[in-house]
């Protein structure tokens, strides 16, 4: 294992078991979990991604269909949890429900104190609203104050923006989140693109993708990806009937695109690129002939490229093994 590989991949993979095609049940997705979490790959292991709806406090918990059910196993480390939030229910504004999504979080954790941390939100965005850089920023600051009054510094919430039904929609929201970041002088915000899923009209295509990732880095704001990355590199899924982007072009070209400076059109080739011997952690990432140092990527992955929900941390691992960046087990 080399200095850069170790950075880029420290924590990248966060667990999303409960979600297509893998979908498990809270007992077999917190089960294995639990197995990765006392594992020896546990640092390349991000969050486990849980809808708010299961954090709610109840005696539904003993039909197993709630997180309070399976609390004897948060053991070890405290286990740390990325929140899917909730959908504004009738007459609710998109700021009231992602308020509501918090207070469940909260109080999960506080019926388990020093075991668990809800410390990452996910929240999908409208498309007018991701449009409307004003109206978003303010809701963000309002959203940010409520964090503060409760939370220290505050957990750093995803807004997923509807980039494949609203392409015009990342640049105002990407200017959002640069804007509340700044008033709130640190990055409590990060954009969330989703990068495929269970059918094909649901994979973008290597320009969308690359034209929504370019956006981001030029706004200088974080992100979190989602959907369809289980492989480091391109490939065909039979299941989808769609090729598939892999995760190193999204991880491994945002410490690239950020160092060099690099525009969509490049980032697409990164992208496209199914050739392993492309890549290389011997000295630094590389990518043909971009360099990038082992601290420069720790650096991007802090600053930039947070982590990707999957429901496999096993094929990630293979896959890597495979290439030779991870020692065969």
């Amino acid at each position: 294992m080399t200095t850069a590989a170790h950075a880029l991949l420290d924590h990248l993979f966060d667990y999303a078991g409960l979600f297509p095609p893998a979908a498990l049940d809270l007992d077999a997705a917190t089960a294995a979990y639990a197995g990765y979490h006392a594992g020896p790959d546990a640092w390349m292991l991000g969050r486990f991604i849980v809808p708010a709806g299961r954090l709610a406090e109840g005696a539904d918990a003993d039909d197993g269909q709630l997180l309070d059910a399976y609390a004897d196993r948060f053991e070890g480390e405290p286990w740390r949890f990325s929140v899917l939030g909730l959908a504004p229910d009738d007459g609710e504004t998109w700021l009231e429900a992602a308020l509501r999504t918090l207070g469940q979080a909260r109080a999960f954790n506080a019926r388990h104190p020093g075991r668990t941390t809800c410390d990452r939100f996910e929240l999908r965005l409208p498309a007018a609203l991701a449009s409307d850089t004003d109206a978003l920023a303010g809701a963000l600051l309002d959203l940010d104050a409520t964090y503060l009054g409760g939370a220290g510094t505050g957990p750093r919430a995803a807004l997923e923006v509807p980039f494949m039904d609203a392409p015009d929609s990342v640049a105002p929201a990407a200017a959002a989140v640069a804007e509340a970041n700044g008033q709130a002088g640190r990055p409590a915000f990060a954009l969330k693109l989703r990068c495929g899923g269970v059918t094909p009209d649901l994979v973008p295509d290597v320009e969308t993708l690359a034209e929504a990732l370019a956006e981001v880095v030029r706004a200088g704001v974080p992100f979190k990806a989602t959907a369809g990355l289980h492989h480091p590199l391109p490939n065909h899924d039979d299941a989808v009937g769609a090729r598939m982007h892999g995760f190193l072009g999204v991880f491994g070209g945002a410490v690239l695109a950020r160092l060099h400076g690099l525009g969509a059109a490049d980032w697409a080739e990164i992208l496209d690129s199914v050739d392993a011997s492309d890549w290389s952690v011997d000295d630094g990432l590389r990518w043909r002939s971009l360099r990038a140092t082992a601290a420069e990527v720790a650096d991007a992955r802090r600053q930039l490229a947070l982590s990707f929900g999957t429901c496999s941390f096993d094929e990630p691992r293979d896959d890597l093994r495979a290439l030779g960046w991870l020692q065969a087990r």
